[in-house]
């Protein structure tokens, strides 16, 4: 079965999202470096980070080739914890005040690009997330296909022949 479009939509989308989050950490250091802040708790957030966007990129991949179970788990992993943690703490900060550059973007001299890469990152999550599960992406996670909607009348003279 040919990989739809929604899909690959997702995978791509998917990557972007991956990207941002590496975007971020490295903003991450180098606020923390111009701090004089870089010990070893940022270096412990960058390997962890790390590691989830490893697991992340694998999760793509699989998704790409057709595993439920990738899909499954970048909802769970990604969608709903992974997307929480992006918002939650913006939205806390916003509800005691802050304005949405301190909230999602921080205090520094990097808030506004904090800010444009964490609402990337949010929109890219938020929109692979809802890319796979369209029709045509469940019927290809299903291995399913509606051939119904696709017939033409050379296919149905075809089968009245028979």
């Amino acid at each position: 079965m040919d990989i739809p479009t929604s899909v690959r939509r997702a995978t791509t989308i998917w990557g972007i999202a991956v990207a941002a989050g590496v975007i971020e950490s490295i903003l991450a250091v180098i606020q923390a470096a111009g701090e004089g802040s870089l010990g070893p708790s940022i270096w412990a957030g960058v390997a962890v980070r790390l590691g989830v966007y490893l697991l992340a990129t694998a999760l793509i991949i699989n998704l790409w080739r057709g595993a439920r179970w990738a899909r499954l788990a970048l909802t769970l992993l990604l969608s709903v914890i992974g997307l929480a943690s992006l918002v939650a703490p913006g939205a806390i900060a916003m509800a005691s005040g802050q304005t949405i550059v301190e909230a999602f973007g921080g205090n520094g001299t990097l808030g506004w690009a904090f800010l444009a890469v964490r609402l990337t990152h949010i929109a890219a999550v938020v929109s692979a997330s809802m890319l796979m599960f369209t029709r045509t992406a469940n019927r290809y996670f299903t291995g399913t296909r509606d051939t119904s909607a696709r017939a033409t009348p050379a296919m149905i003279v075809t089968v009245k022949d028979r």
